[in-house]
């Protein structure tokens, strides 16, 4: 039998067989390296996306948040004229009842009874003037407590005017106004 030598076959077929690896481990590294620039690549755009997408929610964020502060600054104008308006609105309320507060002081008034006076601060008027007796101020301080438009009055001081002589008497007196509801108020107003 003829004696063959299959080494040199063997060894080729190992040299190709390792060229054929080595071309798969390039070809896998490359394929890898394409990979993972690809994902970077992938990824670094979708981060300048969301960045652009943020930096656009910032502005308008901020343009929402002038617009509140534009809001804020109007509602606060709408509550002062809303309490200017209401003011005014009690002001034009309280317009006839000074008109009965005065028409029902001068009803009251007795000859002989002077006044001085008349100093309001809130809903009590402080009341000073000079009489011809404590008689004709106790008559006054009954006709007020018979008015419908004042509650109570009560006499702070009494005392001689010096200015006028021991016959005349000065007083002080304090008087509060009734809280009349809006129908007895329109009802003194026909």
């Amino acid at each position: 039998m003829a004696r063959v030598n299959l080494l040199p076959w063997r060894e080729e077929l190992r040299k190709e067989k390792q060229k054929q690896f080595l071309s798969v481990l390039i070809l896998v590294f490359i394929l890898g390296g394409v990979v993972v620039f690809a994902y970077k690549y992938t990824v670094g755009l979708q981060i300048d996306a969301q960045e652009r997408r943020n930096s656009f929610l910032e502005t308008e964020i901020r343009k929402l948040d002038e617009q509140i502060k534009e809001i804020e600054k109007l509602e606060e104008e709408r509550r002062r004229l809303i309490e200017r308006m209401q003011m005014i609105t009690n002001l034009q309320k309280s317009r006839p009842k000074v008109v009965h507060i005065f028409d029902e002081l001068v009803r009251a008034i007795p000859e002989g009874l002077n006044l001085k006076s008349i100093k309001r601060t809130g809903d009590k008027l402080v009341i000073n003037g000079t009489a011809e007796s404590a008689q004709r101020v106790t008559a006054f301080m009954r006709k007020i407590d018979e008015s419908e438009w004042f509650e109570s009055g009560s006499l702070k001081d009494i005392d001689t005017d010096s200015d006028y002589g021991a016959s005349r008497k000065a007083f002080s007196l304090t008087i509060k106004e009734a809280s009349l509801s809006d129908s007895k108020e329109g009802a003194g107003n026909e």
